[in-house]
């Protein structure tokens, strides 16, 4: 497989007629990944903003298909769905389709399952390019994070622009992830009595909470609430509340920080999920800046714990750069 197609703006097209997702390639065999004829989706009739912006009136349009939507992470796919929100806002009646990488964590998957009042299909990649004839519109919104302005632009008005929607049009509650609190039924708290959720994991070691300080981060939290501290992972503290086990489905996961009086969470989908229900959150950014994840998060205090260094990026392994980072939350637990 050639280098420039793993990192392509968009979906790829296998023998010139199925619809693939570079993200499924990447479990494949070297070998059989270099003998597949592999092209560029730059077909004439399927948008792509990252190729050509476009925009579109959804007003106009009754049957839609996403190619390769919304993301391969938890945290990106709620907030790709909120996007196909804003077009069910615009179009109550239209019919949205899905197409997604059939790789994907079982976990991100679920969000999709959890999405029925947004997305009215869901299909997986491989597919063949003739299957899409009878939509009135085709967008290929595959591979954002090799998109230019992935890194630059706020998420929400990131997903929507992609879409063809510009995003002053769209109202900021939209842009706080209701669909996910309108679509998902009343669930019970894993808890008797109130609690602080603690969530120090995300799917990048560079914007995990560093290891280093949770015990002093407990103690904190602790000491500011008066109130148990739930988190997930082993955390040797007396207050703290281990919930892993309770926390199996995303499902599990929503439900746990719904139902918290307060959530401290690094850059992760938990953020996104508390938006949604309205918890107040206090967020910790090590890399992407505060701006870019929770500028319509009315109830998210932001606090940049990143270097100039590490602004610019989604993963590192840099021992120097982690080790900056976690002297600068060691400063700021000693402020606080």
């Amino acid at each position: 497989m050639i280098p420039s197609l793993q990192t392509f703006t968009g979906s790829l097209l296998q023998d010139e007629k199925t619809l693939v997702a570079s993200y499924d390639l990447e479990s494949l065999p070297f070998e059989l990944k270099r003998s597949l004829h592999l092209q560029a989706l730059r077909q004439p009739g399927i948008y792509n903003y990252a190729l050509r912006p476009f925009s579109l009136d959804f007003r106009q349009i009754q049957r839609l298909c996403i190619i390769n939507g919304m993301g391969v992470t938890l945290g990106d796919s709620l907030i790709g769905i909120s996007a196909l929100h804003a077009i069910k806002t615009i179009n109550p009646n239209i019919h949205l389709t899905v197409l997604r990488p059939h790789t994907c964590p079982a976990w991100v998957e679920e969000i999709y399952q959890l999405a029925g009042n947004v997305i009215d299909e869901l299909h997986f990649m491989p597919q063949e390019l003739a299957s899409l004839e009878g939509y009135d519109a085709l967008i290929d919104a595959g591979n954002q994070l090799f998109r230019a302005d992935f890194a630059t632009q706020e998420m929400h008005d990131f997903f929507l622009r992609h879409l063809g929607i510009a995003p002053e049009t769209v109202p900021e509650e939209i842009k706080a992830n209701r669909w996910l609190r309108d679509g998902m039924p009343e669930q019970t708290s894993p808890l008797q009595g109130r609690y602080v959720l603690f969530n120090h994991r995300a799917s990048t070691r560079l914007r995990n909470i560093p290891d280093a300080v949770l015990v002093d981060f407990i103690e904190y939290i602790s000491r500011q609430h008066g109130l148990p501290v739930a988190g997930f992972g082993k955390i040797e503290h007396p207050q703290y509340i281990d919930l892993s086990a309770r926390s199996k489905t995303t499902a599990d996961f929503i439900a746990i920080i719904r139902h918290a009086s307060k959530l401290y969470t690094c850059d992760s989908s938990a953020l996104h999920i508390a938006a949604a229900f309205d918890v107040p959150t206090t967020g910790y950014f090590n890399a992407i800046k505060p701006a870019l994840r929770a500028s319509y998060y009315p109830l998210c205090e932001s606090v940049d714990m990143g270097t100039e260094r590490s602004a610019p990026l989604h993963q590192s392994e840099d021992s120097e750069l982690l080790k900056a980072i976690e002297d600068n939350y060691r400063r700021y637990l000693a402020a606080v």
